[in-house]
């Protein structure tokens, strides 16, 4: 204790003074930034050489600042697209695209590397270029490697030439130096041999293939199952590609794939479902494109062709059936596949505006060939690969030899055809209706009352979907409402899952429902049950949102209900639709364009005209629609459809909405003659529904009008008024009399 007492007045003068000289700093202004580190180069650059290369040593190093500053420098001698090849001939591509990864360095480092690029396009798709370096290939073996180091750094674009100078008879004895360069290339020339093996030239197919085996890729073994196996290909291909072949599955034995003739057939026709299935499956650029390559005999070697993965899996997926079908013609589903993919790929190539023409040559035709069950099997297999392309033609397609069996559903499976009405796509929706109606059923069957809405929303359809927004929380659904107006949406509002369910599966052009996590009334999990339980609404794509912390929690249940997607609440209309819109482009189809809304909305009228005149009135309900064929009279161009199918519905509303026309002096005279016409014959089917007044006022019109068609047709409406004999004795006298001439 006596030590402590000595100690404490000791212990308080230090504190004393330590927080004095605290006091003191704390007092002083703050010191100015650190200047810039001195450089660890020995002496500064000079050339544009010397500038990148200190920026790649000082990045190294870990002293950003420095690279940031060399990388300027460099930037400002503007250096051409000579000098850029020359960095990366002499330091390779790899230093550039480690400049680009550190944000310290970007945008900078990023538009260098992009200029690279360009640069090594330009050089790449120059022949004298490659052709230079093909020459030097023979010198000596210090200018071999030299040339091959420079073809590697330019990338697959100088395949293509090399390809075809190794096609020139002239270059025969050259084929094993060729041959060398493109194994020395490494994988990245994988895509362009593959491309390549519908060569014309045996020899060249055959080095090819070598080269691919010496690859030894896994990406080349689907290529390589066709030559090997089918009986049509020469010897000294089908020697190759089974030696390339055995050394790639020996290289990569947890593949397990035996090496036989069915395992081909069975591995083709494997390789056609999944590219017909998952077009995502193809490496894509940072445009969203797949390069596919592809022999030309007009140049005489591959090309490359940059298109969307939609296009570019349907051209892959009939390349693999077509070899399946050969290996195993008799088994159906190759005939499927390839007759599917073939559909899919006419319509994309062609353009949905085209109309599709069953005429020799075409898929179309081939087709109607196939025959009304193997379409049937084509049909369920798009539906269920939500593959649009193939289901249209094929709906069209029955619709020419179907039967009425299409109608029905077997052995628990439901019909494709009844099935389609309930696709997400409105194109499939809409060729399913009228396909059905082509099939002229005699009776009510499952599905029936969705025919004449898809025809009414033709009818009125503004191009813009609908989305259906499920929260319970008013004020935030509305918020939601609004962004997906803003992302020209219309949208629909639910406060529990039961009332979204109810919406979804029964309005129509629904094409998005979005979900908050909290939903009641239905919790989440069953209200996503529920939707993907019930045909009409298992394939809606599904949009799920809520607090950001919730992403990884959600992942498997997002999984389960595909198409779905989770994405974060958001304070923007931009954050909101900028999470919505690429997953919504990934699994909607193209928009309909001007031209085929034009050529629904006409087919809509005239299959509503069709069953509000016959006896397809006993099965379709018209008055579901009558609201959407009163709007549709006023369209010059559909009118007349407009008005028969509006004599189809049994109601005073329609039968005034005809006379109202019939008498209006401002109507185009051929429209009032056809309503006039249907008023007539809705008085008879139905009895008369006017009021005492609207009678007054028909009577007045027929006075009044004096286009003698218009007066014909309105007289029909006045006989079938039933008038007293009084009245027609009044008529009659007033008819001239007849004079002999």
């Amino acid at each position: 204790m006596a030590r402590i007492r000595i100690m404490l007045p000791i212990l308080v003068a230090w504190m004393v003074f330590v927080l004095s000289g605290a006091s003191t700093l704390w007092a002083q202004p703050s010191p100015p930034k650190p200047a810039i580190e001195r450089s660890p180069l020995l002496k500064e650059p000079t050339t544009p050489e010397e500038m990148f290369a200190a920026a790649v040593l000082t990045a190294d190093l870990a002293r950003l600042d420095l690279a940031r500053l060399y990388l300027e420098q460099f930037e400002a001698t503007e250096p051409d697209n000579e000098t850029l090849i020359q960095l990366r001939d002499k330091y390779g591509t790899s230093d550039f695209v480690k400049l680009s990864l550190f944000k310290e360095l970007q945008p900078n480092s990023q538009n260098l590397l992009d200029r690279l690029n360009a640069a090594a396009r330009l050089q790449a798709a120059d022949p004298a270029f490659v052709d230079t370096l093909i020459k030097r290939l023979s010198v000596n073996e210090t200018e071999r490697a030299l040339a091959t180091a420079e073809l590697r750094n330019a990338g697959i674009q100088v395949v293509p030439e090399i390809l075809r100078q190794m096609s020139l008879q002239e270059m025969v004895d050259q084929q094993d130096t060729l041959l060398l360069a493109l194994v020395r290339m490494g994988p990245q020339v994988v895509p362009a041999l593959t491309g390549a093996m519908d060569a014309p030239d045996e020899r060249v197919r055959a080095a090819i293939i070598d080269a691919l085996g010496y690859l030894k890729s896994p990406e080349a073994i689907p290529y390589l199952w066709f030559p090997a196996f089918d009986e049509q290909q020469p010897a000294g291909v089908q020697t190759s590609a089974k030696n390339a072949l055995s050394k790639l599955l020996k290289s990569y034995p947890k593949l397990g794939l035996q090496f036989s003739s069915v395992t081909a057939a069975n591995e083709l026709r494997r390789l056609a479902r999944l590219y017909y299935r998952t077009p995502q499956a193809l490496p894509v650029d940072d445009d969203g494109n797949v390069h596919l390559w592809t022999w030309s005999d007009a140049v005489g070697t591959v090309v490359d062709k940059a298109i969307s993965p939609q296009l570019a899996s349907l051209y892959v997926a009939t390349r693999f059936a077509r070899q399946s079908l050969a290996l195993s013609p008799e088994q159906p589903e190759p005939q499927r596949q390839y007759l599917a993919a073939l559909l899919g790929l006419e319509v994309l190539r062609q353009g949905w505006d085209t109309p599709r023409v069953s005429t020799p040559g075409t898929a179309m035709y081939l087709g109607l060939t196939a025959g009304e069950e193997t379409m049937a099997q084509v049909l369920a297999e798009a539906l269920d690969a939500k593959r649009p392309s193939t289901a249209v033609p094929a709906l069209e397609i029955l619709g020419q030899l179907g039967t009425r069996e299409q109608l029905i559903s077997r052995n628990g499976t439901k019909s494709p055809v009844l099935a389609a009405l309930n696709s997400p796509d409105p194109r499939v929706q809409f060729t399913a209706a009228t396909t059905i109606l082509k099939l002229d059923p005699k009776h009510g069957f499952s599905g029936s009352n969705r025919i004449v809405g898809i025809l009414a929303r033709a009818l009125t359809d503004v191009n813009q979907p609908r989305a259906i927004v499920i929260d319970s929380d008013v004020h935030r659904a509305s918020a939601v409402m609004g962004y997906m107006s803003s992302g020209g949406y219309a949208a629909d509002m639910a406060a529990s899952g039961r009332q979204g369910f109810e919406l979804a599966s029964t309005l129509t052009g629904v094409e998005v429902v979005l979900i908050h996590v909290n939903v009641q009334r239905w919790d989440l999990t069953q209200t996503l049950s529920n939707f993907r339980a019930d045909a009409r609404t298992s394939q809606l794509p599904i949009v799920l949102y809520g607090p950001g912390d919730l992403t990884d929690d959600l992942t498997r249940l997002v999984t389960r209900s595909a198409p779905a997607t989770y994405i974060a609440e958001s304070a923007t209309v931009s954050d909101f639709l900028d999470q919505f819109f690429p997953f919504i482009k990934s699994v909607k189809s193209d928009p309909l364009t001007p031209q085929e809304r034009d050529l629904q909305m006409s087919t809509a009228a005239y299959w509503l005209a069709t069953i509000g005149s016959g006896s397809l009135s006993k099965i379709f309900d018209l008055s579901q629609v009558e609201n959407e064929l009163v709007l549709a009279t006023e369209n010059p161009a559909i009118a007349t459809n407009a008005l028969i199918g509006l004599a189809g519905v049994r109601t005073p509303s329609a039968q005034r909405r005809l006379a109202d026309i019939a008498v209006n002096p401002q109507m185009i005279d051929g429209v009032r003659q056809t309503a006039a016409n249907q008023l007539a014959y809705h008085i008879q089917q139905f009895g008369l529904m006017l009021t005492k007044d609207e009678v007054i006022n028909v009577h007045a019109g027929w006075k009044n009008t004096e286009n003698p068609d218009v007066k014909g047709a309105l007289a029909s409406v006045i006989g079938s008024l039933r008038p007293n004999p009084t009245i027609v004795s009044e008529r009659l006298r007033a008819f001239p009399v007849p004079v002999a001439n």
